[in-house]
């Protein structure tokens, strides 16, 4: 039992690998409030946005002096518990130096946990391992939070990118064009949002009272604010999608297909998952079909 320990979580990954470690985190929260989380700058940042008291290890994952520097504060700190969200063969070498130097107590992947969980690799959605994992150390999973607004508005999310290196994950913003057209046919507002990824994106959408161009001006606070009055989210797999996920709303998740995506799959109710091998080749009909459902 962990409870009121001493408890070092690890997480790096981009803004959606970390949205998906959310659940784990809030478990681990409501068992013991006294944890430190060792990830990116950025990281920590996006770990505010669910927690803001912890204290915190900034780790840019650079070179091997930096890493030194990292490993030597987390033995300075005498943690009772160290939690490996990340699992990677990176933060596999700082359990093997946890096991060498300290007298704390590991739970990850790695051959060099105290408390292994071995991992199904691709058989298991990243969100359901990291939870079977944390259970080990008896912390139970936290159901999401529902939200049940009181008005849903006659409007709908779209998020048409994705990060620089996810271009594969695109869906064409030509058929998502054909999707918002329908969808201003319905008199329906249309809240594109993205980061600066987006910006070329953002050129491309077209002046209309309906839709409402967030592209470069989406902070996480207001997707909320906007995602609990919207009907639903379509969405490529990007952090938006993973971010309303955690949220329990409804989302047509439009992904690539192939043996590794069912991992990223949102995992909130009520919702749509349409894939393709070849992403482009998934038609706007059957998006706007899918919509139909909610719209």
């Amino acid at each position: 039992m962990v409870n009121n320990k001493n408890i070092l979580v690890i997480k790096h990954g981009s803004t959606g690998d970390i949205f998906m470690s959310f659940n784990a985190l809030k478990s681990i929260l409501n068992y013991s409030p006294n944890i430190t989380i060792c990830s990116t700058k950025t990281g920590l940042k996006t770990f505010r946005l669910l927690n803001s008291h912890f204290n915190e290890i900034i780790d840019e994952r650079g070179k091997i002096i930096q890493t030194l520097k990292v490993l030597l504060k987390i033995k300075k700190k005498r943690f009772d518990y160290i939690i490996d969200l990340q699992n990677s063969t990176r933060t596999s070498i700082y359990l093997l130096f946890i096991k060498l130097f300290t007298k704390a107590q590991s739970n990850g992947t790695s051959i060099f946990s105290s408390k292994r969980y071995k991992s199904q690799n691709y058989k298991e959605h990243v969100i359901i391992g990291l939870n079977k994992q944390i259970q080990l150390l008896n912390i139970q999973k936290i159901q999401n939070k529902i939200y049940h607004p009181l008005k849903k508005f006659n409007q709908v999310i779209i998020v048409p990118g994705s990060s620089k290196s996810g271009q594969s994950k695109r869906w064409p913003f030509e058929s998502y064009l054909k999707v918002i057209e329908y969808l201003i046919s319905k008199k329906i507002r249309c809240y594109i949002i993205g980061g600066n990824d987006e910006k070329e994106i953002g050129k491309m959408i077209p002046k209309n009272k309906y839709i409402i161009n967030l592209i470069n001006n989406s902070p996480w606070d207001y997707v909320k604010k906007i995602a609990l009055k919207s009907k639903v989210t379509i969405s490529n797999d990007t952090s938006a999608m993973h971010f309303i996920s955690n949220l329990n709303l409804p989302i047509i998740a439009i992904m690539k297909d192939n043996i590794y995506s069912f991992r990223n799959n949102p995992l909130s109710d009520n919702s749509i998952i349409i894939k393709n091998k070849n992403i482009k080749n998934i038609p706007a009909k059957k998006v706007i079909n899918a919509l139909s459902k909610y719209v």
